[in-house]
């Protein structure tokens, strides 16, 4: 025997022996840190995952599986109102703590996890986490995003409206009469949003499909957004691009057609204060209505169709409601915003729509100032994480009853309407309230009682749960259905 057949193999078993204590010392280090935050923390004593308690891991994967709400709905049935899902976080289930977290001129503000969200070197209204940056934004987006001023635009959406009741009625008129409602509410909402952000009507209607796969772009980088605002330092590693936006503008601020879109007033409000209201926040607030201004719409239209499809009684009820409104002379064609508002079963069935299936998937993240502050009738730290869920709060049986699960839209004619009201949080809640709302209501009240009074739908899997994927919203698939002209 040589001696390098003896000292190569025991060199080699040597060499192992530092590189194997390292790896041990480091899961050792990994473990003592993950302990020292589970139980050296003010939160100690809140139930929850043991992971959660020690790492951001556990986020990470809750939202990286794309099925956060109903996760974070079973985690509060499990552990109750108050669940730590996070090292230095706390999740609430109860309505009356989501009122104190958005409680305006507590000093309450965003957390890190909005920074991720492009454009990342000029936030927007929703990613701004400076509060007195925010206020100053919203000075000037408030104004064009008003029902009032986003009314103006009415023609160009009963444009889009009367281009997809053709495609509809094609496939009405087809032998198999089946289509996928759900992609053609997608393709509206972005159409609508070219309109009246940018008077630019990109075809998705027209074509039937997603331009260029702008949809398909824009929810990845949405799920990139959730899934790494779970842990925002990985932003550093893994930064994407922010979305380009081009359009060319008349020394006037107004746009190529002439018309007061979005944009052309985002930019006549930096003409007019230039230091307060920059070209950056031009670009960023325009950048901002991309995503935002579509698939929340898009999200909760298809559920609407899905939950009222699947209730025949309901969908019979509204019918008639619609029917009645129409041979009254109370409802015509194009429906407007305001003759939808005097449909008060439209109305309920909508609002339980966007009750059961908020169009926003994460949880909404805020953080309690330094002096720390009284939540729900507690005190909690200076620095604490804290967290509502949508979805969670609107299954809350104290405010929507004990058949606060299921989908009843009776409930919204009934006494206890104006307390449900105060306690709904899909638009998000506070002084941070969903900028696009409105143009999401304009929509959702113009085109879906003129749908519905056109063509009888039918789900073609009824019963079956649509697919989605939870990025920031919940992104869903498979709302297909007969179609055909009512009579």
């Amino acid at each position: 025997m040589s001696p390098d057949s003896v000292v190569g193999p025991l060199l080699g078993n040597v060499l192992q022996i530092p590189r194997f204590h390292f790896l041990l010392v480091l899961l050792l280090l990994l473990v003592a840190r993950g302990l020292y935050k589970r139980y050296n923390s003010p939160l100690s004593t809140w139930p929850g995952p043991l992971l959660a308690s020690c790492s951001r891991v556990w986020k990470f994967w809750v939202t990286y599986k794309g099925h956060s709400e109903h996760d974070y709905m079973d985690l509060h049935r499990k552990y109750g109102p108050i669940v730590r899902t996070g090292p230095n976080e706390l999740s609430f289930a109860s309505p009356e703590a989501a009122k104190d977290i958005f409680a305006v001129g507590k000093g309450v503000e965003k957390t890190d996890f909005y920074w991720v969200f492009p454009p990342a070197e000029n936030p927007d209204v929703f990613t701004e986490i400076r509060e007195w940056k925010h206020a100053q934004l919203k000075r000037f987006t408030v104004q064009p995003y008003s029902l009032a001023s986003l009314q103006k635009m009415s023609s160009s959406i009963d444009a889009i409206e009367k281009e997809l009741m053709d495609r509809l009625d094609g496939f009405a008129n087809a032998g198999q009469r089946r289509c996928n409602l759900g992609d053609y509410l997608h393709y509206f909402a972005f159409d609508v949003l070219g309109e009246v952000a940018f008077s630019h009507r990109y075809g998705f209607v027209g074509t039937g499909t997603d331009v260029e796969g702008c949809i398909k772009y824009i929810d990845d980088v949405q799920f990139y957004d959730g899934l790494v605002g779970q842990i925002p330092w990985l932003h550093y590693l893994l930064r994407l691009n922010p979305l380009a936006i081009g359009k060319k503008m008349d020394n006037n601020g107004k746009s190529s057609t002439g018309r007061d879109d979005l944009l052309a007033q985002f930019i006549q409000g930096h003409l007019r204060a230039p230091d307060k209201f920059t070209e950056a926040d031009v670009f960023s607030v325009a950048h901002g209505a991309i995503g935002a201004g579509s698939d929340s719409t898009a999200s909760t239209m298809q559920s609407f169709f899905y939950l009222l499809l699947n209730s025949p009684s309901t969908y019979q009820a509204l019918l008639s409601e619609l029917d009645a409104a129409t041979t009254s002379g109370t409802l015509s064609d194009p429906v407007s915003y305001l003759e939808a508002q005097a449909l008060p079963y439209f109305q309920a069935c909508l609002h339980e729509s966007m009750r059961l299936r908020p169009a926003v998937g994460l949880n909404i993240y805020r953080k309690v100032p330094p002096e720390g502050m009284q939540i729900d009738g507690t005190f909690y730290p200076g620095g604490t994480e804290v967290a509502v869920n949508g979805w969670v709060l609107h299954r809350d049986k104290t405010v929507f009853g004990p058949d606060a699960e299921d989908y009843r839209p009776e409930r919204w004619l009934e006494s206890n309407a104006k307390e449900m009201h105060r306690h709904m949080y899909q638009f998000g809640g506070g002084s941070h309230l969903c900028l696009g709302r409105n143009l999401a209501l304009l929509e959702m009240n113009k085109l879906l009682p003129r749908l519905l009074r056109r063509y009888h739908f039918g789900l073609v899997h009824p019963g079956r749960p649509l697919k989605h994927r939870t990025t920031f919203f919940v992104v869903q698939e498979g709302l297909e259905v007969y179609i055909s002209l009512r009579t």
